[in-house]
Formats: structure tokens, sequence, C-alpha cells
């Protein structure tokens, strides 16, 4: 890596949300991109991080008004013949506000910016970059800033149809200026206007024009906001090209289709100015695109995808990965290598970074989109399809997740296991604390005081402290005692009451929306735990519900809930255990919890003959109440050992001085499942 104060520079293709470059039928493309099997680092200024092949990491922060010359050809499984190559740029932590823009090495640096970043902000963004001299790329940076840059793909020379300069088409601002003339200092646009842009036939750009590489930059006034750019006889989207915050300054790039009148429309929902600059149009050898961007994804409550798959998934917890099917969907063909996607983070509830890749292929370290506590941002990825021509979404960051797809690149999808995509264990990846109950009686545990969604509000506060405190992310959880032992015998004589389905998933659809885990506890009166669990199934099956068995409630034949504290075997919580393990399997969900109470001895007999498959995260849990001294007794008889992780209950009404979230905290084991009853 080589660093200059010359500046020079480009042509390049910023590229941010993206939307339908042709509106009907078209030919496949024949030169295409070609995409790695996962993105891969190929620079961080940051000291002690990693790239791809072990060069260009550290170094420290940019100065400001530099130049990085950074080698791309002949790296990571980059030609050395590449003509363009698609990247994210990562502008991280940066000290004063400024921009970065990229370009080819050995061309003049365009007036024009691929990011924009403000002091502390961390930002990323999409760009197809020509490559320049010597198989280089050069990054020029107006701030101090770490820089971060993953690679994608590569196109061959004639994939891009760059301009010799970026040109500036419109820019409403005072004392502004665009290359010809027209479009220049018309004044802020006014919230929930659409301005019609004149493309064709500008700047150097043909008549009739294909799809446009735009970059659009918003200086925005007193209102958060959006910009939507569309071909002016299609109707707008749902899709954003570019969120903004209020006062923000900031900068993506749309790929467009120009209308047969050669324009393009700009819509924007708050008061702003707007600058758009041309930096390339794409031939249509390149790239296949829909008629009009489709929904693949919407983790809100919603039936916004385009077949109804992949919608309410609910708000994606931190360091959670989904697994998303594109190929065969919304037009896209199986026989697709890879795509071009819009990914936002929605109103992210924490920062954090979020990922896409191939299924079947290991998460790289990469991230396409960077996002701060309350952020909505958007940006485009170009990623290779995976096993079963699938992509793996990772959330680092605790958000909802919306995903367009716009086009498709021919090619072979990456070589991939059958393998699902990598999840983390839930322990030690998350600390749990549940509320524990039901609403069928708000005197059974905490849970049932409220409603359903009030009972989400205050989680969300007994979580607070955890959150404060612990040295891993905190994932909410509803403990849903599903099947709830009775004191009287009923029509099968069996001691219990089974929930109605509505019950469970109305309690699923509210913790799906806050990003919190479902555990279906078990009381199982003179039934067996595997013959109730069962009875949950359609649940089970799903990514974020799992089960806690309470032998306290499994009865023998004589025996009445309530008169005597029952016991379960250790080989019956071992079939439960294989049942759950084999659903995990055979679903490719991620790591599903397993809970046993316990707070006697005799609660669990022959408790060393438990198992603990891969497939689950099976935790004892200390279900006694009392004073402090009782409660820690209590659990240094029920604490185990891994692969098993340990459990906590506090009881609101019968302990005597609650322990604390920093009190548990403390204890040895420290437990990574606490619930409040």
């Amino acid at each position: 890596m080589r660093t200059t104060t010359a500046l020079a520079a480009v042509s390049v293709l910023a590229l941010g949300a993206v939307v339908p470059a042709v509106a009907g039928a078209q030919d496949e493309p024949a030169t295409s991109l070609s995409p790695l099997d996962a993105p891969r680092r190929v620079l961080d200024t940051r000291d002690g991080a990693s790239t791809a092949d072990g060069e260009f990491v550290g170094g420290g922060p940019t100065e400001p008004d530099t130049t990085i010359e950074l080698p791309i050809a002949g790296r990571v499984g980059v030609p050395e013949t590449a003509g363009a190559v698609a990247l994210n740029l990562t502008a991280v932590n940066a000290e004063q506000e400024g921009f970065v823009t990229a370009f080819p090495c050995g061309e003049d640096r365009p007036n024009a910016s691929n990011l924009n970043v403000g002091d502390g902000g961390t930002i990323a963004g999409g760009a197809f970059v020509r490559v320049g001299d010597a198989g280089q790329i050069c990054l020029y940076t107006s701030a101090v800033t770490h820089l971060v840059v993953d690679v994608a793909g590569h196109f061959p020379d004639d994939g891009v149809d760059a301009l010799d300069a970026p040109q500036r088409l419109l820019d409403t601002r005072e004392a502004s200026a665009t290359a010809d003339g027209q479009f220049e200092r018309i004044g802020q646009r006014e919230a929930g206007s659409t301005l019609e842009l004149d493309v064709a036939g500008r700047a150097g750009l043909p008549d009739p024009t294909p799809p446009v590489v735009l970059t659009v930059t918003v200086d925005a006034l007193d209102d958060p906001g959006y910009v939507t750019v569309f071909p002016c006889d299609d109707q707008r989207p749902t899709a954003s090209s570019l969120n903004h915050a209020a006062g923000q300054t900031i900068a993506n790039t749309s790929v467009s289709r120009v209308d047969d009148q050669g324009r393009i429309c700009l819509y924007t929902s708050a008061d702003t100015h707007l600058i758009v600059d041309a930096a390339a149009t794409l031939p249509p050898s390149t790239y296949a695109t829909l008629e009009q961007p489709r929904r693949l994804l919407d983790t809100r409550a919603s039936d916004s995808t385009v077949d109804g798959e992949f919608s309410g998934n609910g708000l994606r917890p931190q360091r959670s990965t989904l697994e998303l099917d594109v190929a065969g969907r919304a037009g896209i063909p199986d026989h697709a290598g890879a795509v071009l996607l819009n990914v936002t983070a929605v109103e992210a509830r924490t920062a954090g970074f979020a990922t896409v890749h191939p299924a079947g292929v290991d998460r790289p370290t990469a991230s396409n989109l960077n996002v701060a506590e309350g952020d909505t941002v958007a940006n485009s990825v170009v990623t290779r399809l995976g096993s079963g021509g699938a992509v793996c979404l990772h959330a680092d960051a605790s958000a909802h997740y919306v995903v367009d797809v716009v086009g498709w690149f021919p090619g072979t999808p990456a070589a991939t296991s059958d393998e699902a995509c990598p999840s983390p264990p839930l322990f030690p990846t998350y600390r749990m604390v549940a509320l524990y109950g039901t609403d069928a009686s708000d005197q059974l545990g905490a849970l049932g005081e409220q409603t359903p969604e009030e009972a989400a509000d205050r989680l969300r506060e007994v979580m607070q402290p955890w959150e404060q405190a612990s040295d891993r992310p905190v994932l909410g959880t509803f403990e849903l005692i599903a099947t709830i032992a009775t004191a009287a015998p009923g029509d099968d004589g069996l001691y219990r009451s089974v929930s109605p389905s509505d019950r469970v998933q109305r309690y699923l659809d509210v913790a799906r929306q806050h990003g919190f885990y479902l555990v279906l506890d078990i009381q199982p009166g003179r039934s067996d735990f595997l013959t109730e669990v069962q009875r949950y199934e359609e649940f089970l099956r799903e990514p974020d519900v799992g089960v806690a068995l309470d032998p306290e409630w499994r009865m023998g034949p004589d025996e009445v809930p309530g008169q005597l504290v029952g016991q379960v075997s250790a080989a019956e919580v071992n079939d439960v255990a294989r049942y759950l393990a084999d659903i995990v399997a055979d679903e490719g969900l991620p790591q599903k919890l397993l809970i046993v109470h316990q707070f006697q001895d005799r609660m669990i007999t022959d408790r060393d003959q438990l198992i603990a498959p891969p497939e689950l995260a099976v935790n004892i849990h200390m279900d006694g109440f009392g004073t402090r001294e009782m409660k820690l007794e209590t659990y240094s008889v029920t604490r185990i050992d891994p692969p098993f992780s340990n459990g906590f209950k506090l009881f609101y009404d019968e302990d005597i001085d609650i322990f604390g979230a920093a009190d548990v905290l403390e204890f040895d084991p420290v437990p990574d499942f606490v619930s409040y009853q």
C-alpha cells in the first residue's frame, strides 16, 4: 500500500440502491460479472485487523487529503486482466466530516464522492471501480478515517462503459454548476415532490441511454427522509435509494433505467438539496434486470414480499444469521450465478453491521452495511448465490431487514457444502433474559401479568441493567407456560391444560416484533414430556422457538400436581433432546434451546446420563426461591459443567432481597439463561 498526496482519479461506479435497468424482457447477458465465492477483504487500516491474503493491514487512519494506491488485480481471486471490480467501501470511525472517492489509479480524481462521513461516523457503500494503472485502484480521503475495502467480484474490460469522468447533471444548491448548465441552482426539493431529470444526450451520455449509474447526494435540511430514483414512466417503487438523517450530507448511487423520453425521476420524502452525478452506463451484456425490483425479505410484520415468503420474520437479534432463498423466486432463474440486491437495515436497535454471502460458504471477514443505533441505512450488494440458490444474511446489528432483488448475473453458483448458513451457538454468543408465565392466569408468573405487547415493553426494561453490565449481547426471551399442570384431572385425567395454537402464535408474533426468543414451558401433569412437546411441533420447526421441561410438574400415575414435587428421568429428557435435535437437522435450523428446570437433586434422576446434542443448547435452570443464601446453596446443587449450560430464576414476590443483574454476573459459573417469575 502506497500513500501519496498527488490527487489523481477516475471512472467509478458507486453502487447504492438500484432500480430496474430494463422494463421488459431482455436477452440473457453474455459478458458479465465473475463473482468471488464470497467477499474478500483487501484493505483494513485498523491495527489488529485482517485481510484475505494478509496484505494491506494496519497502518492507522488515513491523513486528510491523501490517496491510497491499492493493488487489486492478481489478489484474492481477481485476475490480472480484470477491467473493473465490484467493491464495498467502508469508512470507519471518521474523526471529522469528509468524503472518500474511489477511482482508477492513473486518472484525474473527479469532483465526486462514494462515501460522505460525519465526525465519529462509520458508513459503507458499494462501488464498481475500473481498475487503473498497474492493476490498482486509488482511494482518496478528505478526512482522518480508517478504510476497509472488500471485493465481491470482477468484470471484463467491456463490462462497464465509464465516462471519462463523472458528469454533474443536477445541483439544486445556490452557487452551483452542472456539466451543461441545465438543472442547476433550482432550489431545494420540497417534501413529497418528484423531480423529472433529463439524462439522455447530456454530458457525453448517449441517446438513447442504456441503464445509467448515478451518484445521488442529499444535503438534508431539518428532517430525516429518503430519496427514490426510478424511471419516470414507471410507478415509484417502495424501495428507497438513499436514507438520510436530519441535517445529514450523504451519498449513495443508483443504477436506473432511463425512460423513452430520456428521463429519470427523483422522489424526496423530506425537504432537501439534491446533487446527481452520472458516472457510467451498463451495457445490456453486463447483467439481466427484472422489470422492477422484487422484495425477497421483509422482517417487519407485513405481506410485502413477492411470494409471501420470508415476510414478518421479526426483528433480527444481534449476531443472528438468516438463510434467504433467491433463485427460483421473483423471476431469478435457477441457473443464476449471482444477483444484485438492495439490502436495508431499518431502525437498528444496536450499532453494528450486516454481511451477505453465499449459503454453504463460511461467513467471510467482510461487511456490506454499517449502521448506528436508530439508523435506517440501505446499500446495494453484489453476491454470488450458494447452496440451493440461497444467500446468508448475517446481522451483527439487531434491526429489521429488507432485501430487494434488482437483477442477476449468469454463471456458476459458488462451490458450497450442503450445510445451512453458519449460525453461532446460543451460548456463549448471548445471555438470555426472560419473563416467565402465561396470560392464561396472572398468578402464573410475570409474563402473564399484562398483555403480550405490554410484556414486551416490560421485558425491554428488565433487560436494560443486563445490557449495561453483560459482556455479551442480551437476547430477550418469553418463557411461555404452554402446557399447564392443573389440580383437576380434566376430561382425559392427565391433570394438565394444553394451550391453543393461537395463544402460542400471539406470543411468537410479539416476540418477533421485538427480536425476542420464545421458549415453550411444559408442565405435563400425568402425561409425559415428549408427548406434550410434540403437540407444538409446528412452532418447534421455527428457528426462534425452544423448549423448557419443568419436572416439578411431572407426575406419576397416582400423583396430583401441587401435592408433591415431581421428577423426570434422564432417559425421558434425552428422548426430547433427540426429537428436537432431529428437527434442527431436518429443517437446517440454528441451535435450539432446551431447558430443564431443577431445584432439588432428586428432580432429575440419573442426571449424569443426560445428553447434549450439538444441535441443542441444553440448560439446567435453577428454579428455587428464598433468601440469597438459600438460592446460592441450591445453585451449587444444580450447577453443571460444559457442554451443558446453567440457568437461574429470580422471583419478584418469593425471593427475599432479590439479586440484581450485577450480582448474578458475579456468580461462578455465570448463568447463561436468567428468568423472572
